[in-house]
């Protein structure tokens, strides 16, 4: 078993490789550069999910409420280190949105380092959304291939690659609870093969090895939720359909267009049921690093990051989150997903893949939603501790 650390599982949760800090992945800015699932934005905690006359908002208090989270780590994939961070929540124009400040670090003993910083705010009555990450990752992951039967033979060779990232967004509302605008996506990735491999194991393509991801387009969100860190009624939409262009300097000519949809359902005296449903599709020449796949964020959980890519994807998940008592709550899950060679052929030729899994949660602050997880999550092949902030979605 390895546990694969999420510490700040903040507003959108995208983190990509066996590393696995979920948490510092879970906050866009550390899960585009290294998401480990076993890591990953946009992306929840216990008070929505208590009855409602014990129920207690988000206080829109100017002082941060701030939360350290040091997560040790041990497996073969990351060898032993730290992930360690710090996560901030306030709210100094007393928005519907509180403001998200965080920062982390990573370190293990096979040599895999990386930092990283994020911040999402709103202004105007939450008319004006914007958020920005920023992540530098000296990483060692595994690459299995592309394709279902790439997954299921389970090897792979190992990949030393540096990768910078920034992520940005901007949105504004243009109809009640409704909004649109624009988001950027700058990564540069310097990998390398180990020499002492055979050469017969999976390699990505030599030209992705060094190259760039400079992708914009636009981003689309309806949301109707009663929180956004701890959803305990109301809906969900997102859309980002990015395009790499040469001109900003990609090194490819590509699309990827990703789409989800969220449900939250309460269902008595400190029940919430949640739903989620997600679609990704990559087109033209897209690097192998941002094709679609599993692990890299919560869509799936039990996967290792990357195992199963391709160019589609589609993911649906169930959950039942109780309040137990006081602080503490509890999670059971289910999912199923799958990867396809292309959007059209999901049907025909897709891997259907399944998790489930159960989990813990505790609301370290009185006077706000957010909450710790731990949750232990089994898929086809593997399974995996998450230790993170906030619902997985």
């Amino acid at each position: 078993m390895a546990i694969r650390p999420a510490l700040f599982a903040g507003p959108r949760m995208i983190r990509r490789h066996r590393l696995g800090w979920l948490a510092l992945a879970s906050v866009p800015c550390l899960s585009s550069g290294m998401a480990t699932a076993q890591s990953e934005t946009d992306a929840n905690s216990l008070s929505r999910a208590l009855p409602a006359e014990d129920r207690t908002a988000a206080s829109p208090t100017r002082k941060p409420q701030i939360l350290f989270a040091p997560v040790p780590l041990s497996n073969p994939a990351t060898g032993t280190g730290l992930a360690a961070g710090a996560i901030a929540f306030y709210n100094p124009n007393a928005a519907p949105q509180q403001w998200i400040s965080a920062g982390g670090i990573i370190y293990t003993s096979r040599g895999t380092r990386g930092v990283g910083a994020f911040h999402s705010m709103s202004f105007d009555k939450d008319r004006l959304r914007f958020s920005a990450s920023l992540s530098y990752i000296d990483d060692r992951n595994d690459y299995y291939g592309i394709g279902a039967a790439a997954g299921d033979d389970g090897i792979h060779r190992e990949i030393d690659s540096k990768q910078f990232n920034i992520d940005l967004q901007a949105l504004m509302r243009v109809f009640p609870r409704g909004y649109a605008g624009i988001r950027y996506r700058l990564r540069t990735t310097d990998a390398r093969l180990k020499e002492a491999e055979a050469e017969s194991l999976p390699a990505p393509p030599p030209d992705a090895m060094n190259s760039n991801l400079s992708a914009i387009g636009p981003s689309f969100a309806y949301d109707t939720r009663d929180s956004a860190t701890q959803p305990h009624r109301g809906v969900m939409l997102s859309a980002n359909w990015l395009f790499g262009l040469r001109a900003l300097g990609d090194s490819y000519s590509h699309d990827k267009l990703q789409m989800a949809a969220n449900s939250y359902l309460p269902i008595g005296a400190g029940t919430v049921i949640a739903l989620r449903g997600a679609l990704c599709a990559a087109g033209g020449n897209a690097p192998y690093y941002d094709l679609c796949l599993f692990g890299a964020n919560n869509d799936l959980r039990g996967y290792v990051t990357g195992r199963y890519r391709d160019k589609a994807s589609w993911a649906t998940q169930a959950e039942w989150r109780q309040h137990v008592s006081g602080r503490w709550g509890a999670t059971a899950f289910v999912g199923l997903g799958g990867i396809a060679p292309s959007a059209g052929t999901i049907i025909d030729k897709g891997k259907l893949l399944p998790a489930g899994g159960i989990g813990l949660r505790y609301r370290p602050f009185r006077s706000n939603d957010v909450q710790l997880r731990v949750d232990l999550a089994a898929g086809k092949d593997d399974h995996a501790i998450y230790v993170g902030i906030a619902e997985a979605f």
